[in-house]
């Protein structure tokens, strides 16, 4: 299909569907177009049905509906809460689509094992949108030149005022739904992170949770340890009124201050002036996906690698409740082999 726009079929029209995939799609409306949208409320998928020009026959309540009344799809994007993710994701690729799911796409790490195992690498990805920001991709090419040496400590510290705020059916998931909390919510996008600005997988996890009386938690603080001596901690909360995030990479030779999506990286070593590109994330992520989907190849990041960061979720949630470290086996090798495998230059 080189050179044609790609069709793609929407499930879940919730904000992040608004705000991160509508926006990526309209920008790049000479590449892609959307041919249909599902969304259990009426209201959601009228908004985005006519955010993107769909027609109104084209408007369904549901992934199977659309899968089996909808136009033809050459992607379908899985935009819904982690609890109802891995039912769409499996149906859609029962039906022969290929998918691109929003993280995670499962609530349990056997449950993505499961998915990233039934489907070929080139026809399942899943979102990680922080490796498109424009401060981590200037940062992974500082990294790469080893212009700050082998990493050692990362500080990724994002303290906020509330969770995102959702629409729809279940706008209060991230706080209430049976699969909830920043840990999940938040966390999950500065673990695969870790991994891939240390170059290194996690190898151990220390965590404080809260609360820790098994309701949404909206504060967590985590310690991990990486297969090649690297050291990150990790913050994520939900009450902090006022709070600045410190993102930051420190070397052997330097250190790297990254200061967010549509922004820059701030090098202590003198390197050649950055990319001037600050596109915000979805687009540059997208701009990826179509080009890929065109030739057939891997799109997204590899549905295993959400497994491994719901493993290590898993651990931290294991480590605060014994209050010890947990060790993690058999990972000394998925982040850093899986940096260069997944599509693109983010």
């Amino acid at each position: 299909m080189s050179g044609e726009r790609v069709r793609i079929g929407l499930v879940g029209c919730g904000a992040i569907s608004e705000l991160g995939h509508a926006a990526a799609f309209r920008a790049l409306e000479a590449d892609c177009r959307v041919v249909g949208v599902a969304d259990i409320v009426a209201d959601r998928r009228a908004r985005l049905g006519d955010l993107l020009d769909v027609p109104e026959a084209h408007r369904y309540p549901d992934a199977t509906a659309l899968l089996s009344d909808g136009p033809t799809t050459d992607l379908v994007v899985v935009a819904l809460p982690p609890a109802q993710s891995a039912e769409a994701v499996t149906e859609t690729l029962a039906a022969g689509a290929r998918v691109l799911t929003e993280k995670p796409m499962a609530a349990k790490p056997a449950e993505a094992w499961a998915l990233a195992r039934s489907a070929p690498r080139n026809r399942l990805g899943v979102v990680h949108n922080y490796r498109y920001r424009s401060d981590v991709r200037q940062a992974m090419a500082h990294l790469r030149a080893g212009r700050i040496g082998a990493p050692r400590f990362l500080r990724l510290e994002r303290p906020d005022p509330g969770h995102f705020a959702g629409a729809g059916a279940e706008p209060d998931w991230r706080r209430t739904g049976s699969v909830s909390g920043c840990l999940l919510d938040n966390a999950y996008h500065w673990i695969y992170l870790a991994e891939e600005l240390a170059g290194s997988a996690i190898v151990e996890v220390g965590a404080v949770l809260a609360p820790d009386d098994g309701t949404a938690n909206d504060l967590a603080l985590l310690t991990l340890t990486h297969a090649r001596g690297a050291l990150t901690s990790v913050q994520a909360a939900w009450c902090a009124a006022d709070a600045a995030p410190v993102i930051e990479v420190h070397g052997s030779r330097g250190s790297l201050r990254l200061t967010g999506d549509c922004g820059e990286c701030l090098s202590s070593v003198p390197a050649p002036a950055a990319e001037s590109d600050r596109e915000p994330a979805y687009l540059a992520m997208y701009r990826d996906v179509l080009a890929a989907v065109r030739a057939d190849l891997p799109f997204g990041a590899p549905a295993a690698r959400c497994a491994e960061v719901l493993e290590v979720l898993d651990a931290a949630v294991l480590a605060a409740r014994t209050r010890r470290a947990v060790p993690l086996t058999a990972r000394t090798g998925s982040a850093a082999n899986d940096m260069d495998e997944q599509t693109g230059s983010a």
